[in-house]
């Protein structure tokens, strides 16, 4: 489950897994799109940067 605020409801909405519209690892994190209810994309960046190997 995943809480998002959602501008269009003005509130805090609980989404479940299905609502994830795209999940990728990028070298800022894990990038995770939820689409509410309504419409909206709400776009979240999560986990930590990957580090340059030297």
């Amino acid at each position: 489950m995943f809480v998002i605020d959602c501008p269009a409801h003005r509130s805090r909405v609980v989404l479940s897994e299905r609502r994830i519209r795209c999940l990728r690892n990028t070298d800022a994190g894990i990038l995770l799109d939820l689409e509410c209810y309504c419409g909206h994309i709400e776009r979240i960046l999560t986990g930590r940067a990957r580090h340059a190997r030297v």
